[in-house]
């Protein structure tokens, strides 16, 4: 039992077991993000036609026939190159505009280039602009000497590509990624409520008085029970031995804490992380002031089934 330990026995159990990454299963692909393609289904398999066609003149030729008999194939053009996320679902959408500068003497400065899936015929013109597109672009060398058997299949590695450059998105949070899961299951066991990433004014909506002190301010994780009124904010966090200021860390949860006191909300700070093997003090520092300083593996190892029934007083 966790909480029947002393200050300094719970610090050295939180010492001797911190862990050196905060990197999930789920932290290297967000495989919700590989997705999007399927209602294109007819279209990634209509370009098929185009994979080793080596003769030049035979692979115009095959890409203005496609275009003709199916225009909307264009639509599945910004899955075969590399768009931000946020890029591609416009994209896919027919609501986003590829500009390109141009570096061809006398035309445009900027050439414009748009994806509508709802095309019904494409003009003789239009289709020599795409094909245009398609060349510069590579997408022309792609087909005639990389992909060898299925668009699909390289539509997939290009998603995975680009999500794992989401990795930086994601290193902020791969630690709350990584606890999440584990709040989940014990909240659900003992039918708790579970907020994610949310502003506290959201408990309003489960009629919390909160003040505007702290309303507009984002919480990692809320645990409430509506019918007992009682609330409780987790911050989860994940220090590594660089650029970390411990002292500044302690002193700022703490102040948090007093906040969310003042509002009858309790709080618990999870961290980890080799930055608190040479900041002994300021960790003991946090083990006085804080009610409930945890790391992963105290997280994994029951910690929190004893916290939640004592602060919610589950039976």
């Amino acid at each position: 039992m966790f909480l029947e330990k002393s200050k300094d026995e719970l610090a050295d159990v939180f010492m001797n077991n911190l862990v050196s990454t905060n990197r999930g299963y789920n932290y290297y692909v967000d495989w919700s993000n590989i997705e999007g393609y399927d209602e294109f289904e007819i279209e990634i398999n209509a370009i098929d036609v185009l994979i080793g066609c080596k003769d030049d003149q035979r692979f115009k030729n095959q890409f203005e026939k496609l275009l003709k008999k199916l225009p909307t194939v264009i639509c599945i053009f910004p899955l075969l190159f590399g768009l931000s996320k946020g890029e591609r679902k416009k994209a896919l959408k027919g609501k986003y505009d590829l500009t390109v500068v141009s570096d061809t003497l006398g035309s445009k400065d900027n050439l414009s280039y748009t994806f509508p899936k709802s095309v019904k015929d494409l003009s003789k013109e239009d289709i020599e602009k795409y094909y245009d597109f398609f060349v510069k672009l590579g997408l022309k060398n792609l087909y005639q000497s990389k992909i060898e058997k299925s668009t699909k299949d390289y539509i997939i590695g290009v998603l995975v590509g680009m999500d794992s450059n989401g990795r930086k998105n994601r290193g902020g949070s791969a630690f709350e990624l990584a606890c999440q899961p584990i709040f989940e299951e014990v909240c659900k066991g003992l039918g708790l409520s579970l907020l994610i990433q949310k502003q506290f004014s959201v408990l309003r909506d489960y009629n919390f008085n909160i003040s505007e002190d702290i309303a507009n301010r984002k919480a990692d994780f809320i645990v409430f029970d509506k019918e007992k009124s009682i609330a409780m904010n987790f911050e989860v966090n994940f220090y590594n031995g660089t650029g970390s200021k411990p002292e500044e860390i302690i002193d700022s949860y703490i102040n948090r804490q007093n906040d969310l006191k003042k509002a009858n909300i309790n709080f618990s700070l999870v961290t980890d992380g080799n930055c608190w093997l040479s900041a002994k003090n300021q960790l003991q520092k946090g083990f006085r002031h804080l009610d409930y300083l945890i790391n992963f593996n105290l997280l994994k190892n029951g910690i929190l089934e004893e916290i939640l029934p004592k602060v919610f007083k589950c039976q």
